[in-house]
């Protein structure tokens, strides 16, 4: 599980946050909604870790990750978190498998090929394993950008708008996805969007202001 406490971050004088304290079980399902300047991709990347909260907590299990180190976040931040960024960032050198073993590999020092062929076949793109990522529709990118996301076994799942740059239908099956293999593998799930399709899918809603 996640929360989160008193957490406001500042980019500069004219441009500062309070944030809304959050809290999410393991196998839930959070939406963070607002519109366009008001904070959402700035929490979910302090949420991640990647940017460091002026004041506050954040609690995933008992650890409360802004008193870790850069070095220790960033390894806790890679066994423990799973992002679904809303542009896919793959090594386009790479093949989608060896992407997914990539993630393994730079968490634990393992490749989990057998996890990531796992994770292909839940998503119904196990035959585009050997293919490079920009031979990819953008729909099948974000099915890749979930199975990534999903490796190591995450606690938490923070996904970035992640149906902006999706048809109807496609953007209906990633919500699925996110929602049931976030519950199988029970992590909490967190998504940030503006996308008002989605939005009437979940009841436990923040608004940011």
């Amino acid at each position: 599980m996640i929360s989160t406490k008193n957490i406001t971050f500042s980019y500069n004088k004219e441009q500062s946050f309070i944030l809304p304290d959050l809290h999410c079980d393991a196998g839930s399902t959070i939406l963070i909604t607002g519109d366009s300047g008001k904070g959402k991709t700035t929490y979910l990347h302090i949420l991640a870790g990647l940017l460091h909260p002026t004041t506050g907590a954040i609690t995933i299990d008992d650890t409360d990750i802004v008193t870790l180190s850069e070095s220790k976040n960033d390894k806790f931040r890679g066994q423990n978190i799973g992002i679904v960024f809303q542009k896919s960032h793959f090594v386009s050198a790479l093949t989608v498998l060896e992407n997914l073993e990539m993630a393994s590999w730079l968490a634990s020092g393992k490749k989990n090929s057998n996890r990531a062929k796992k994770l292909l076949e839940q998503l119904s793109i196990t035959n585009q394993s050997d293919k490079l990522p920009n031979q990819l529709s953008i729909g099948q990118q974000q099915r890749v950008s979930i199975a990534r996301a999903l490796m190591n076994e995450p606690k938490v799942l923070l996904a970035d708008e992640p149906t902006s740059s999706l048809d109807d239908k496609n953007a209906e099956k990633v919500i699925e996805l996110l929602t049931s293999l976030s519950k199988e593998n029970k992590a909490a799930l967190i998504i940030v969007t503006h996308d008002s399709r989605i939005k009437e899918k979940f009841s436990n809603r923040i608004t940011l202001v």
